[in-house]
């Protein structure tokens, strides 16, 4: 078979594969339209989501940054991605009847891996796996998993501020979440647990991971470095602002310089992840042949 002949059948074959996308987009559309006009809600609205309308964004860049080698991949339907589209279903009527809309969003992902398995086949659900896999960063969790994760990371971050400024001289009394310090009453609400810098420094390292070069102890090193450096940053945030109160006001504290210190907290952060990564990266001669792999594989 000549080459040009091997082009048309393949361009032909193409038109069939792009036909069923869009009836799946489609339908993907239709069923999940509420869903995804809570999760864009959510985002607008929550803070600790904010960071949602990147991801997708960010699955997408990856997709496209291998895009030449998963159209080299063989398009092999398999008939067992059913089965996750079928439980995909299922999850989102339980959802939609029991009002849980953390299950109608957590829906979505065996949707696309059964959707891949089913229309592409193994080789190129395996390639979409780690962006699709990703996309659990836009998602919601229940309210009482959010309201426990953010009681602890309030708990570490007091326990550690608390420390730092009795060291460095601040007087104060502690009952709960409120400290009293001569200048008046400084309580950590929820937005202060560092729950928002978290998951956002958590989406970042694993994006960072999935071009990470090295082996998976290396990836999974720098997904997990995201979090002491989330709680270590947030508690040093909080120590700020408990030294700010004790010496200048609580109001002063509160005010301006508490939204100043967020930002340049989570700037810190992010640049601690840099390093991490940049400690993680094979730089000694011996590694050459894995950064030479992951050139190829981000090629």
């Amino acid at each position: 078979m000549s080459t040009q002949t091997a082009d048309s059948v393949r361009a032909r074959g193409a038109v069939p594969a792009l036909a069923q996308a869009g009836v799946l987009l489609a339908l993907l559309v239709l069923v999940h339209h509420r869903t995804f006009g809570g999760l864009w809600t959510t985002w607008s609205t929550n803070d600790n989501y904010s960071h949602g309308p990147l991801v997708p964004l960010t699955a997408a860049v990856m997709v496209f940054l291998r895009w030449r080698k998963f159209q080299a991949l063989p398009i092999a339907p398999d008939a067992r991605g059913l089965g996750l589209i079928a439980l995909a279903c299922l999850m989102q009527v339980v959802g939609v009847r029991s009002d849980l809309f953390a299950l109608q969003c957590w829906s979505l992902l065996p949707l696309l891996f059964g959707a891949s398995l089913t229309f592409l086949g193994r080789a190129r659900t395996h390639m979409l796996a780690f962006p699709i896999a990703y996309l659990a960063f836009m998602l919601t969790f229940p309210p009482f998993v959010m309201n426990q994760l953010s009681y602890g990371l309030k708990e570490i971050a007091m326990a550690i501020a608390t420390r730092g400024a009795e060291w460095l001289g601040v007087t104060m009394q502690r009952s709960g979440m409120s400290l009293f310090l001569v200048s008046g009453e400084l309580r950590v609400e929820n937005p202060c647990s560092g729950l928002r810098s978290l998951l956002a420094l958590l989406a970042t390292a694993t994006m960072f991971a999935y071009f990470q070069p090295g082996g998976m102890a290396r990836r999974a090193t720098m997904m997990l470095g995201a979090i002491p450096i989330a709680i270590l940053g947030n508690a040093a945030r909080l120590l700020l602002l408990i030294v700010a109160a004790h010496y200048r006001s609580v109001d002063w504290a509160t005010g301006v310089f508490h939204d100043v210190t967020g930002y340049v907290m989570y700037a810190v952060a992010l640049a601690g992840l840099l390093m991490l990564r940049s400690m993680l990266t094979p730089a000694r001669p011996e590694d050459g042949p894995a950064v030479e792999r992951f050139r190829r594989r981000a090629a």
